[in-house]
């Protein structure tokens, strides 16, 4: 299965949130704060981050503090991390991010693998 969709959406699986709906759970921003901070974000960039509206803000605030590529594939390896624990081993996961703004942004090691099955590669 490979999940393909907005970062706004499908980075809240970073933090175990499989129920992506608003009214469920919205940790955008506290997600991003936490893998920033993982990766050596400043105070200042995570104060930054919790203060962000959108998703596109988060990530001009990382590219900012040149912190988007580490704190990106911090943010898919979790998603993985989850994913597989969801699947239980019953079937192979990963997902695509992108954003409307900002095109593409990542996808996790088995949605690499997945799209190279399917590509014949």
């Amino acid at each position: 299965m490979l999940l393909v969709g907005h970062v706004g959406k499908l980075v809240k699986l970073a933090g175990g949130i499989m129920n992506t709906h608003s009214r469920c759970a919205d940790c955008r921003t506290e997600l991003f704060c936490a893998h920033a901070a993982l990766c050596g974000a400043d105070a200042a960039t995570c104060r930054a981050l919790m203060d962000a509206a959108t998703t596109d803000a988060c990530l001009d605030i990382l590219d900012a503090a040149q912190l988007r590529e580490p704190v990106m594939a911090s943010l898919l390896t979790a998603i993985q991390l989850h994913l597989d624990r969801r699947a239980a081993g019953a079937f192979k996961v990963g997902a695509v991010l992108f954003s409307n703004r900002n095109g593409p942004l990542g996808q996790t090691k088995t949605a690499d693998t997945l799209l190279k099955l399917w590509k014949g590669a």
